[in-house]
């Protein structure tokens, strides 16, 4: 049996868990909490935290240790957070991680490997049944900003994840009401153009609720107030149905499509109706293949740290088999 420190670390909470990884199995979760990612201000000072919270696990025992983060991973050591004011470098002494063991990873890596967990199976909801062809899987999801990430498939069973920082690629925006929505988004942010990040996303909800009721809420507010059948959810579902339309084309993802993220999550309305699947099959050449696609709504909340400890354990059995491989040339 093999320990693993998994931890997913959002722009919005950091989580940590306990698995144990056994020959035959899936990887099992033995415990695990939860942290505000914005009531620290580096990664040691959040491992002080686990720490004093009495967690069970020394992260410096773990056989693996796996961080995903929510940003760019650079050389696999260092990531600057996208929406959290801090970053991580494992070559910081301060960070008390085993040396050789611990992999940092994008969060969507592991947000992407977790949708295909039993674990995220049992209560995942299907928003179009389809029919799955052999080869890559997508994962796209919508919480503090957009994630993209697709899995292409491995001999044995296991999967090569591919990891994407599409959500800071630009969104089309295609009808004069959109322009107008465009026009509203540069003046509140700013930028130049409109992308994934900034539209499908929890601030893209209260920024397209702003614009369409003249009202500044919270996504968790508006959430509250709106429904199937509200103004902001067809908007909202259209865009992004046209984010999952461009992922999986440009990935050919004919696997099937997992719906990731807290805002979906929590709100399954935003995804599973009309003019997502709609616009998501809004393609002249391949609307067809489109509409065949199977999608499913991951809403398992801690799905992300079974798809990092699910990583680990692809690591644990890549360290072992070079270990065999080092004996037997010795």
């Amino acid at each position: 049996m093999a320990i693993i420190l998994a931890a997913d670390i959002g722009g919005t909470n950091s989580r940590f868990g306990h698995f144990e990884a056994i020959d035959g199995h899936e990887t099992r979760l033995v415990e695990s909490c939860s942290f505000a990612t914005g009531s620290v201000r580096s990664l040691a000072e959040l491992l002080r935290l686990l720490k004093a919270s009495g967690f069970g696990l020394d992260p410096e025992t773990a056989d693996q240790v796996v961080l995903a983060v929510a940003g760019p991973v650079r050389d696999g050591v260092r990531c600057k957070l996208t929406n959290a004011e801090w970053g991580i470098d494992l070559d910081d002494p301060a960070v008390a991680l085993p040396r050789g063991r611990t992999a940092l990873v994008n969060d969507f890596v592991a947000q992407a490997l977790g949708a295909g967990t039993a674990h995220a199976g049992r209560s995942a909801v299907v928003v179009r049944e389809g029919e799955a062809r052999f080869g890559v899987t997508a994962a796209v999801g919508a919480g503090t900003g957009l994630g993209l990430c697709a899995l292409a498939p491995l001999p044995g069973g296991e999967s090569l994840p591919l990891p994407s920082e599409g959500g800071h690629a630009p969104l089309a925006f295609v009808s004069r009401d959109e322009f107008g929505f465009l026009e509203f988004l540069k003046t509140q942010t700013g930028y130049t153009h409109a992308f994934g990040d900034i539209v499908v996303s929890g601030p893209g909800l209260s920024f397209l609720h702003q614009f369409l009721t003249g009202r500044r809420l919270a996504p968790a507010e508006i959430a509250q107030e709106i429904g199937p059948e509200s103004e902001t959810t067809r908007w909202f579902a259209r865009f992004f149905g046209r984010a999952c339309r461009a992922y999986v084309l440009h990935v050919l993802a004919w696997g099937g499509v997992f719906l990731c993220g807290g805002l979906a999550a929590r709100n399954p309305f935003l995804v599973a109706n009309e003019e997502f699947l709609r616009e998501f099959g809004d393609c002249p050449a391949y609307g067809t293949a489109l509409e065949a696609i199977p999608i499913r709504l991951v809403t398992a909340p801690d799905s992300g740290l079974h798809g990092a400890a699910r990583h680990g354990r692809m690591l644990l059995g890549e360290r072992r088999r070079s270990d065999r491989c080092h004996t037997f040339v010795s």
